[in-house]
């Protein structure tokens, strides 16, 4: 069923499984949705509308937060499976990471699929020295001549991707990284970056306490989105990497100090 489009300061009731619908194809056009913006073009209360947004989190079709609602996070799988996903998008997002790698850094790559395309074009015989914890990462940098590669120990997590757990936070102490990559699952205006699992959270916070500084390479389908634990606002990032050209994005990180690289 296909949700008829609203109309500019219509009355019309709807149903509300019409309600619900137009709500979920809101969310999906722009990923947040206020109650106090929709009562009057759907033609009720903001009270209804809060139940709607309600209904449809129960339903696990959206995440509540204060006066509305924003997507879920992407689905995730396994690191094998999440590179087979926006893969173009992935490689833009890499290619323009590379304007931040400068000759002799100690640099951290956290465990995701757009860093395994980052690693593989990481340059050369240019003295860096690279951190991760994702075995899949590594072995892409030791593909890479001149590239001196540490792996971080402890427990694999199939969903990760990589060891999250105390070995490895104990590990990444023995380090301070010129420049640090972390892995996102989702951000929100209201919360920041978020991630599915919570120990991936912890030791994802624990990484950007270690950094000079720090770089987010974020798909679109990641933005004004929430999995379930905050672990970075945009104001302790230094680069965000994207390829959405949002000029409301770009004020939001800009204004917390943040550059933003649009990738091409």
């Amino acid at each position: 069923m296909i949700a008829r489009p609203l109309q500019g300061n219509t009355m019309d009731k709807y149903s509300p499984e019409e309600r619900r619908l137009l709500i979920l194809d809101l969310l999906a056009a722009h990923h947040k949705v206020m109650a106090a913006e929709l009562a009057e073009p759907l033609g009720t209360t903001e009270a209804t509308i809060r139940r709607d947004l309600r209904y449809l989190a129960d339903e696990g079709r959206c995440k509540r937060i204060h006066g509305g609602a924003i997507s879920l996070s992407p689905q995730t799988g396994t690191l094998t499976e999440r590179s087979t996903q926006h893969v173009a998008q992935k490689q833009a997002l890499a290619v323009a990471a590379l304007s931040l790698v400068k000759p002799n850094q100690l640099i951290f790559l956290d465990a995701s699929s757009t860093h395994l395309l980052l690693a593989s074009l990481m340059p050369e015989h240019q003295g860096l020295t690279v951190v991760t914890n994702s075995p899949a990462i590594a072995c892409r940098l030791l593909e890479r001549p001149g590239i001196r590669t540490i792996l971080i120990g402890g427990e694999q997590d199939p969903l990760v991707g990589g060891a999250v757990d105390i070995t490895a936070a104990e590990g990444i102490k023995k380090f301070r990284f010129d420049l640090g990559f972390l892995g996102v699952c989702a951000w929100s205006s209201d919360l920041g970056f978020s991630a599915v699992h919570y120990q991936d959270s912890e030791f994802k916070r624990r990484v950007a306490e270690r950094c000079g500084s720090l770089a987010v390479l974020c798909n679109d389908d990641k933005l004004e989105s929430l999995a379930s634990y905050p672990f970075l606002h945009a104001a302790d990032l230094d680069y965000l990497i994207c390829t959405r050209q949002d000029p409301v994005l770009v004020k939001t990180f800009e204004g917390e100090g943040c550059t933003v690289i649009t990738a091409g």
